[in-house]
């Protein structure tokens, strides 16, 4: 909890040291101040949150931003200048929607929010929670309407609560943050069949679709290998697309995703003897397999791409063999291990 309030400090003070020597003029009225509840462990990262809120508000008058987690005394006159209060019920990650409130001191008001994070990634929370402060503060900021006409009766300001992802009280509607749930990606794999004489290398394109925990991906495997046999190799060819389904889980700031995959595709193998007294043969068959995947995700710092590895263990349900003098030498069957590692874009 220590660690990730002292790196907090540190990055929004040297957010208001860039906006002060950017903005002269903003430098004359106090910064913007931001408290958010000491939690043990919080439904977003902090230390984002207040990083993408900068951004947001780069350029405002008055500045951002300034982290104060001390509250006025009870009873003592409020700071000039306005405060950003974030509360969190119950205080930690399984919390589902952030309380925010934006105190004006000039004008004694308070505008108020509920920004629902239970629909939103966690990687995408940080910029969607800074989305919603921020358009409460350029709100509370915004010039004041003209007066009322002595004869009409002026109601008192009421706090306006509004989902991040639909109709505020007032009926606007809040900004929807750029939420990533298709994930394509190229990774290089290394496929081995221990046992049986076979290790492919290639290129696996993939595309996965998110929705809350759940995840499915379709990978294409294009695979080649040369193993060594009597009197020769084995040139062997495989195409084939792997469908995988499963959860995902949040892990910091990476995803990491556990899915059932099962792999149908064609295969291709050729003899090329070493011997030129010994007689070649090709042949060709449908093959398929089934088994499990581990995978991870790392989101990028610009967001809008990752790295992307994975491990896949199974068997296959149908193979080919390439055989030597009536015994087999090397083949796509029995169990296999399969490893990838490759790059990304997020949209």
């Amino acid at each position: 909890m220590g660690g990730w309030k002292s790196a907090s400090r540190v990055l929004m003070a040297a957010v208001v040291v860039a906006v002060a020597s950017g903005n002269g003029g903003a430098a004359e009225a106090p910064a913007i101040r931001v408290s958010v509840p000491a939690c043990s462990s919080a439904p977003f990262s902090v230390e984002a949150f207040l990083g993408s809120l900068a951004v947001e508000l780069a350029g405002h008058v008055p500045a951002c931003c300034l982290l104060d987690q001390a509250s006025p005394p009870a009873g003592a006159e409020a700071p000039a200048g306005l405060r950003v209060t974030l509360s969190i019920d119950p205080c930690d990650e399984r919390a589902t929607s952030v309380d925010v409130r934006v105190h004006d001191a000039a004008h004694a008001s308070d505008s108020d929010r509920r920004v629902g994070l239970g629909d939103i990634p966690l990687e995408a929370r940080p910029r969607a929670l800074a989305l919603a402060v921020a358009e409460l503060v350029h709100s509370a900021t915004a010039s004041p309407p003209p007066a009322p006409a002595p004869n009409m009766r002026s109601p008192g300001a009421a706090p306006t609560t509004a989902s991040f992802a639909g109709a505020g009280a007032s009926g606007g509607t809040a900004p929807q943050p750029r939420v990533p749930w298709i994930f394509v990606s190229g990774m290089i794999e290394l496929e081995t069949h221990p046992g049986n004489n076979m290790t492919l290398w290639g290129l696996r394109p993939s595309v996965a679709v998110a929705r809350g925990a759940w995840q499915a991906a379709l990978d294409v495997d294009a695979m080649i290998a040369e193993p060594s046999v009597p009197l020769g190799d084995v040139s062997t060819h495989l195409l084939a697309g792997t469908l995988a389904v499963g959860p995902r889980l949040a892990l910091g700031h990476s995803i990491v995703d556990l899915a059932a995959c099962g792999r149908f595709g064609w295969a291709w193998m050729a003899g090329r003897p070493s011997d030129p007294n010994a007689v070649s043969g090709s042949g060709s068959a449908p093959v398929a397999s089934a088994g499990g995947r581990l995978g991870i995700l790392v989101p990028t710092a610009a967001k809008v791409s990752h790295l992307r590895a994975l491990v896949e263990a199974g068997a296959m349900i149908h193979g080919l063999d390439a055989a030597v003098n009536g015994t087999t030498s090397a083949g796509l069957t029995g169990g296999y291990v399969l490893f990838g590692v490759g790059f990304g874009e997020n949209r």
